[in-house]
This record gives structure tokens, C-alpha cells and sequence, in this order.
């Protein structure tokens, strides 16, 4: 059984190519409490500790400058880590007196766009995170109407109860229509949401942020449902896509864990010596209670079909074996706070 998390929040942007020889993503930093701009999109809220408000790519260095997320160092300057599914992973620089919460970073760009997400591993709570996209300029795409985009997905996931952070890649499919919806203003021309947007994250795999190892259990596909867009500005709320790429920002809250775990039920009667009887996959020995299987789904491991022992069933007993559903859900819930970015698949 696969459930979405609570509290899907996306925000898209169509992008394109300025072609003028500029760097088109260093925007000066914005000081309000908003720091978005047409072409640069925050997922910011200052109650819920999304607090970053710049995001700059260093080249020449392969580093990434992250500002307003407290105590991962005074340089703002994240290393480049490792690659996981096609999603660059940078980390935060930790001395003996400085960036004492290791900070993580996610990174994708091409020649339309640049996204990011970021959090640090050792609050509490969820701690303190923040996402973007960039883009060099917008337009649709011409043609047909119909256009796919496929991409990648990364995320940087805390839970509420603990320290901790793990790393999440998925693959991307995103559908956009630039013809329908209609426009939904008063006149032709005056529109303010028209066009399309639908898709999914799939194949949700998880990874350790400091040591790398795979977390079993993938996480279940994400439905982005259908969005509309501002003609003027070709953004997307709860979307985002440019004329020759999509990207977007997500962030996700909900429980943390949620896994339906099966078991084997065995009836089993023996003419032979007139017994009959019943034995369990799950709650029959401390192996498989309550406790030792909550405390797997908790850690995020894949619980596989629990097997009744039929060690006490006599040899020339019949038996009527089924499965069983018991669904187990973590007591702490998670946000994943992650960026997309996604190529427009040419058309015939």
C-alpha cells in the first residue's frame, strides 16, 4: 500500500535559453522577507524555517553559496560530496569552532535553469531548510500544444522526532498542455491562469546523507496534480516549467513512515489425530510482535512477507494458508524539501 504524504506544496517555472553570452542566474540578493523575483523562485516561510534566500553556483570551484541557513559555516560554501541519480550532493564545511550542523545540499542545472534544496541533519525538529529555482528566461514551447518533459528529482528529508537526514533522488515525468485549460479572464488576452501541468516522481530511493547507505524501503510515487500558469510570468503554482525545460520546488510534510505489512495465516486440521489449530506470521514470537516490526518500519526497512512456523503442524494435516494486512505508521511525521529539473522530449 503506498500513501502520499500531507503537504504537498510545488512551485514550477518554464525556462529558456538567453542566448546573449550573460550569466543569466546571478540575481543580487534580495534583503525583504520575500526573496523571489520573476526568474527566481524561494520556497521561503519564516515561521516554518524556511529561511534560505540565496542560492549561487561557483564553477570554477564546483561549489555552491547558500545563505540564511544558521550554523553551516561562515563561508556559506557547500563541497561537492558524491552523485546520486543523476542529483549532485554537496555538503556543508565543518571546522572545530565553525558549521557545527552539518548542512546538505542538493544540485541540478543545465544551460536553462539551476535548482536547489538544502537542511541541516542535527535539529530536533525539522531544522531550518530552504529551496530554489532559477531560470535565464521563459517562454512556451511551439508546436504541437502537448509537450513531455522528463528529468530528475532530489530531496533532503528530516524527521521531526530525531537527527538525521536522508538524501532522496526519484525519476520525473511531467506532462505540460499550453492549450487547455482556457484562459479563465475577463476578455482575450487578460487571463490569469490558462494551460496545464500534471506528472509524477517515481522510483523514490533513499540514501544516508553522511555515510551513503541505502535506506531499504523506497518511498511512494509522487502525484503532482494538475496546476494552471500565469501567461505573463509562465509560473506555476504548485509547478513550474520553461519552453525548453520544467523545474520546481517541492516540499512534502506528512508521516514519516507508512508501510502495510503482510503475514501468513494458517488453518490446518489433522483427521488422523483429531487436532486442528492456527498459527500466525506476525505477533507470535518477540521475532515478529508488535514492537520488533514497528521498530523496522520506524527505521524505514522493508518488512518482507512474515512466515508462520508450521514446525507444530502434523505431517498429514491439512492446511488453509492466507495472507494477511496490517498497516504500521510512525508515530513522528517528515518533510522533504526538494527541487526537480526536467527536458522537454522532442516531439515527432
Amino acid at each position: 500500500m503506498n500513501r502520499f504524504v500531507s503537504g504537498l506544496a510545488v512551485l514550477c517555472l518554464l525556462g529558456a535559453c538567453s542566448g546573449d553570452g550573460t550569466n543569466p542566474f546571478q540575481e543580487p540578493v534580495v534583503e525583504d522577507d520575500n526573496p523571489s523575483t520573476t526568474n527566481s523562485k524561494f520556497l521561503f516561510n519564516l515561521e516554518d524555517k524556511l529561511t534560505m534566500n540565496d542560492v549561487r553556483y561557483d564553477a570554477d570551484d564546483n561549489v555552491i553559496l547558500i545563505n540564511n541557513l544558521p550554523f553551516d559555516g561562515p563561508s556559506q560554501r557547500y563541497l561537492s560530496d558524491r552523485t546520486q541519480g543523476g542529483v549532485e550532493l554537496y555538503k556543508s564545511i565543518q571546522t572545530a569552532t565553525t558549521g557545527q550542523i552539518q548542512h546538505f545540499a542538493v544540485f541540478m542545472q543545465n544551460d536553462d535553469m539551476q535548482v536547489a534544496a538544502a537542511a541541516g541533519v542535527d535539529w530536533i525538529d525539522y531544522g531550518y531548510a530552504g529551496a530554489n529555482v532559477k531560470r535565464n528566461t521563459y517562454r512556451l514551447p511551439g508546436g504541437v500544444g502537448e509537450y513531455v518533459y522528463l528529468g530528475s528529482y532530489g530531496g533532503v528529508r528530516n524527521r521531526g522526532d530525531r537527527s538525521g537526514t536522508h538524501i532522496v533522488t526519484g525519476d520525473v515525468r511531467l506532462l505540460l498542455d499550453i492549450f487547455d485549460f482556457d484562459e479563465n479572464g475577463d476578455g482575450e488576452g487578460d487571463g490569469i491562469l490558462e494551460g496545464a501541468i500534471a506528472g509524477t516522481i517515481r522510483n523514490r530511493i533513499r540514501t544516508d546523507a553522511e555515510t551513503g547507505a541505502v535506506i531499504t524501503r523506497n518511498l511512494p510515487t509522487v502525484s503532482l496534480t494538475v496546476v494552471q500558469y500565469d501567461p505573463e510570468t509562465l509560473s506555476f503554482e504548485g509547478g513550474g516549467a520553461d519552453g525548453g525545460s520544467i523545474g520546481a520546488y517541492i516540499n512534502l510534510e506528512g508521516t514519516a513512515e507508512i508501510q502495510t505489512v503482510r503475514y501468513e495465516s494458517i488453518t490446518w486440521t489433522d483427521a488422523a489425530s483429531g487436532t486442528s489449530g492456527e498459527v500466525l506470521g506476525y505477533g507470535s514470537t518477540s521475532a515478529n510482535d508488535f514492537d520488533t516490526i514497528f521498530a523496522l518500519v520506524d527505521a524505514g526497512v522493508e518488512v518482507p512477507l512474515l512466515l508462520a512456523d508450521t514446525s507444530g503442524i502434523p505431517a498429514t494435516a491439512t492446511r488453509t494458508v492466507t495472507i494477511e494486512e496490517i498497516l504500521f505508521e510512525s508515530d513522528a511525521d517528515a518533510r522533504e524539501t526538494g527541487v526537480l529539473l526536467t527536458d522537454q522530449v522532442p516531439t515527432p
